[in-house]
């Protein structure tokens, strides 16, 4: 513990501009510093700055000496390493060391917000990787700290970070409501942590550039703004059944699916008020049953948008359900230059209520 202490005070100390600011403004008036805990808090939450600078403030003065350890929001972030000397091992290791040392004194267990950027770990100097799970240090920062926001980024170029913690069946998060996960592989499991019994209180879901692993249902009764972008099944799976998501009191929806073999997933989201959908691909999969589980929605844009007739190439025993509650449509870079009823001739014909109607870069016969 005591070496623990030591390395935190070192990053501290290491920012010697900020004790020569501090000690050239002794005779000055401090009218920041005479700020209650809680607004200086609030003021370091506001500047989004990373953990490792949060901790060096503890040298601007003895006010300021300890706000850091009860700072409620954490921005850990492996780039704040990259200047320092040493190739990418030692910058690793160093990186390492400060998230030990600052869970340990951080004293804040119940976070507003916890910012994490993770990279996959450098290799050794023998070309194996250097911890089978170099990112474990995520797992005890979940358990100790129960953020209200959780947002982890990958920042490794071209590769998906594995995060196993949140895959196990062990990472329960009862106050978050916020979860912004972007180029990380979610594995088999994953589905419970966004269920009831993993957090209970989830409101706004974004995958962006993920990796999905896992292919079972995901229920999420408090779930009100999910965004899916970039996202797709991983090779490894086989099986043709796709993830579904049930999410009774869905409001917003956000789908973006740009590459050419994307599985598009399964919906259900009786409740759903606004939807966007870009789509930009050329092989079509069940955009008819997209479609369908956005029946209920009274403002929709759609892009890129597949030929109506292809969509419903293998559903000839089906129909398209009635947009009775659609009020507003945009639809941007569509094609309704075919003979066969397009995509636009339904929506005029089928969403009665329809008040507002947008076209952008669309292609139309004149």
């Amino acid at each position: 513990m005591q070496r623990r202490r030591r390395s935190i005070d070192s990053y501290a100390q290491s920012t010697m501009e900020m004790e020569h600011a501090a000690a050239g403004s002794a005779s000055k008036p401090d009218r920041l510093s005479d700020l209650p805990d809680c607004l200086l808090h609030f003021i370091l939450s506001l500047s989004s700055m990373g953990a490792r600078r949060l901790v060096q403030t503890s040298t601007l003065s003895r006010r300021w000496r300890h706000l850091w350890r009860a700072a409620p929001c954490l921005d850990v972030s492996s780039q704040e390493f990259q200047a320092a000397g040493g190739d990418d091992l030692e910058k690793w290791v160093r990186f390492n060391n400060f998230t030990e040392s600052l869970v340990q004194q951080h004293r804040t267990l119940g976070l507003d917000v916890l910012r994490m950027r993770v990279i996959e770990p450098p290799k050794d100097r023998d070309g194996r990787s250097s911890k089978p799970d170099g990112n474990s240090w995520v797992h005890h920062y979940l358990a100790r700290y129960s953020p209200a926001a959780l947002d982890i980024h990958n920042r490794s170029p071209g590769a998906h970070v594995q995060l196993r913690c949140m895959s196990d069946g062990g990472t329960v998060l009862r106050r978050l409501t916020t979860l912004r996960l972007t180029g990380v592989m979610l594995c088999d499991g994953f589905e419970r942590l966004l269920g009831a019994a993993g957090c209970p209180l989830l409101e706004h879901l974004e995958l962006r550039d993920c990796l999905i692993g896992f292919e079972e249902v995901v229920a999420s009764p408090t779930l009100k703004t999910l965004v899916v972008d970039s996202s797709n099944m991983s090779m490894k799976q086989c099986s043709l059944r796709l993830p579904r998501i049930v999410a009774p009191g869905l409001a917003s929806f956000h789908l973006v699916l740009l590459r050419w073999h994307v599985d598009l997933w399964n919906f259900e989201m009786p409740s759903l008020g606004e939807a966007t959908v870009r789509m930009d691909r050329g092989c079509y999969y069940n955009e008819f049953d997209l479609l369908c589980s956005l029946h209920n929605v009274t403002r929709l844009e759609i892009s890129s948008f597949p030929p109506l007739d292809q969509v419903m190439e293998d559903y000839d025993d089906r129909d398209l359900p009635e947009f009775r509650n659609l009020t507003t449509l945009i639809l941007d870079e569509c094609d309704f230059t075919d003979d066969t009823p397009t995509l636009l001739e339904y929506f005029l014909q089928h969403a009665p209520n329809l008040e507002k109607l947008t076209l952008k870069n669309c292609e139309v016969h004149i």
